[in-house]
């Protein structure tokens, strides 16, 4: 019996490592409220299941994320470590098909349309109040609260939501 693969099956593999690429390009080119309207969708239902499966070490390593995220002053610092507490959110998870839907919303959100939104956006007032959201957030990851979880983190969507595109911007 030939093991080898078949010849129908390689055209299949190459022809779906085409259809991701054609995928992946026209994703990274989605506006900054279509990214919004999915994070909304995805990162309560992730922190959800973070505070259901995070380990202890998990925990420590979004509460330091979120302690560098309150500490600093510049927009540059503030979104990297902001960027780390929700990362390190997904891959609590222990759900690797979420750590790399992340992982895609991360690279659209390093894309120059979404960069100069949140600068225009970013204000003293809005890292205070984001800092304040995420301290409720780690709150319920430490209660181990899903219910909690979920919720203040749909709050903290629809904040995000309105500071960069107002009250109409909540989908």
């Amino acid at each position: 019996m030939n093991l080898s693969k078949s010849p129908r099956s390689e055209p299949q593999v190459a022809g779906y490592d085409s259809e991701l690429t054609s995928i992946m390009t026209r994703i990274s080119g989605a506006s900054p409220r279509d990214l919004m309207q999915v994070r909304l969708i995805i990162e309560p239902q992730a922190v959800a299941a973070a505070a259901v499966h995070a380990r202890d070490s998990d925990l420590e390593r979004i509460g330091a994320a979120h302690d560098q995220a309150v500490a600093a002053l510049a927009p540059d610092e503030f979104e990297r470590w902001d960027g780390e507490f929700h990362r390190l959110i997904f891959a609590s998870t222990r759900n690797e098909f979420l750590v790399n839907l992340h992982d895609i919303l991360q690279v659209i959100r390093s894309r120059k349309p979404w960069i100069e939104i949140k600068r225009r956006t970013f204000s003293e007032e809005r890292r205070q109040l984001y800092g304040a959201e995420h301290a409720a957030i780690l709150g319920a990851l430490r209660s181990r609260d899903p219910e909690n979880a979920l919720q203040a983190m749909t709050r903290h969507m629809v904040t995000i939501s309105h500071a960069l595109f107002g009250a109409g911007g909540q989908f």
